[in-house]
Formats: structure tokens, C-alpha cells, sequence
């Protein structure tokens, strides 16, 4: 038997060369579709990170809208306070005045009550604003 051994090697070369290419070309494959993979990845990472960025954002403007809302509400309650408060004063100045004119137990009482009234200040810690005054109060400062 003749075997012919230049044939054999050009064989087993090309051979080698073959599977070598073949595996090249799979790692060239598989790294491309993990590129892919990584680059889908990081893209859905940087639509989350924006969409954190927006929901931060919008949370933000609601939590400013909210603190704005009850800063007015406080500002509306504090005008009504401030409000009674004046119209405690003016009706102990009235009271006041009246009994000045007219020296009567009925002024002498109706402008100690409206007095007692506006010495002590409206209560904020209820929804409703109470216009009672202590005039024990008044006396001991």
C-alpha cells in the first residue's frame, strides 16, 4: 500500500485548520450574543434609572404641591385666627368704652367678658377656633 504522505499532511492541516476556524467563528458568535445580551441589559438599566429619575421627580413635586397646600391652609387658619383675635379686641375696646360713658353693672360685665375674651388668644389645636378667654389668666400675669 502506497500512502502519500504529502496528501496526508495537506489532509490533517486543512482539517485543523477547519476546526480551528469553525471554533473561532462559534467564540466570535457567543461573544457577540453576549455583547447583545450586556448591551440590552445595560439599556433596560438606564430606562429603569430614568424612569427612578421621573417617579423621584414627580413624588417630589407632589410631596411641594402637598407641603404648599397645607402652608396655605395653616395661612388661611392663622388669618381667621388673627381674624377673631382682632374682633375679640375691638368688641373688649367697645365694652371698654361703654363703660367708661356709663358706669353699669351690665357694662361692667359685658366688658369683662369680652376682655377675658381677647386676653387669651384664639386655640389653634382644634379645627375650630374657640374664642374663650381665661380672665383668671390675664390677672395672674
Amino acid at each position: 500500500m502506497n500512502i502519500n504522505y504529502i496528501k496526508l499532511y495537506f489532509c490533517l492541516t486543512l482539517t485543523g485548520i477547519s476546526i480551528f476556524a469553525t471554533m473561532e467563528s462559534y467564540y466570535l458568535y457567543r461573544a457577540h450574543v453576549l455583547a447583545k445580551e450586556a448591551q440590552a441589559i445595560a439599556n433596560q438599566a438606564e430606562r429603569d434609572a430614568k424612569a427612578a429619575a421621573v417617579r423621584a421627580q414627580l413624588d417630589f413635586e407632589e410631596s411641594q404641591r402637598q407641603l404648599k397646600k397645607r402652608q396655605a391652609e395653616q395661612a388661611a387658619k392663622q388669618k381667621l385666627i388673627d381674624n377673631a383675635q382682632r374682633t375679640n379686641n375691638e368688641i373688649c375696646n367697645f365694652w371698654r368704652n361703654e363703660y367708661q360713658k356709663l358706669q353699669s353693672d351690665r357694662n361692667k360685665s359685658m366688658m369683662d367678658g369680652a376682655c377675658a375674651r381677647a386676653a387669651k388668644r384664639p386655640s389653634t389645636g382644634t379645627a375650630e377656633v374657640r374664642l374663650r378667654g381665661d380672665w383668671l389668666d390675664k390677672k395672674s400675669n
